[in-house]
């Protein structure tokens, strides 16, 4: 997920607070678009769905945390096209750019996609539940490997803004944690995720998984035989 120094420097000067906050807003603002547009088309469906039932709370987690994984996919697959240089005939900056803003948004939909869930009547749970690993009473492993996920990709979002603390080395090292968060949350989602089974979901984890998978072994394995 890391990339090399000059393309870093490059990104961290052409892009000030200021303006990481317009794209952060400007991301938002498309979200809210979008689910407004969504909302007005099938306003009334949705509307029927949750008054038929006491589940839309947790409705609402599942569909929180399918859009948190792909976010957390892209950034992913932004972050190796850098690392790998399959992505050289494109900006750089853009491209690191992306990577760091949907590492951010996806930590948002990943907090929403648990934090919804204390409003549930049904499970009933409380904050530290929610923030604590095996504080659920059901399937508390594959919980417990989501929420370690989330604690990860949460420091791997934030590190971009302590790097000029810490260094350029200990960034990649804490970086690399990226990857260990992916493998948990995938393996949350096989675990816990009742959509898993819908197939096109399944289709779209597996197709999802193995273009991570092959980006990764190729850094590891191709470009070491370069070197």
């Amino acid at each position: 997920m890391q990339t090399d120094n000059l393309t870093h420097s490059q990104t961290t000067s052409n892009t000030p607070l200021i303006v990481q906050i317009m794209w952060i807003g400007l991301s938002l603002m498309i979200a809210i678009g979008v689910g407004s547009y969504a909302l007005l088309m099938w306003g009334e469906t949705v509307s029927q769905l949750l008054t038929a039932t006491d589940k839309h709370f947790w409705y609402l987690s599942r569909a929180g945390g399918v859009i948190a994984y792909a976010l957390f996919w892209l950034a992913v697959v932004f972050g190796l096209l850098l690392s790998t240089r399959l992505g050289k005939h494109v900006n750089a900056a853009r491209v690191f750019a992306l990577h760091q803003y949907l590492s951010l948004i996806a930590v948002g939909f990943a907090a929403f996609h648990a934090g919804i869930l204390l409003a549930d009547n049904y499970l009933n749970l409380q904050i530290w539940q929610i923030l604590a690993p095996f504080g659920f009473q059901t399937d508390r492993v594959g919980v417990a490997l989501g929420q370690l996920g989330f604690w990860l990709l949460f420091i791997c979002a934030f590190s971009f803004y302590i790097k000029q603390y810490i260094g350029q080395s200990a960034w990649r090292w804490l970086h690399f944690l990226t990857f260990m968060a992916y493998m948990l949350i995938s393996i949350h989602v096989f675990m816990v995720g009742s959509d898993s089974r819908a197939l096109p979901l399944l289709l779209f984890y597996a197709g999802s998984q193995t273009l991570v998978f092959l980006l990764i072994s190729y850094r590891l394995v191709v470009l070491r035989q370069v070197k």
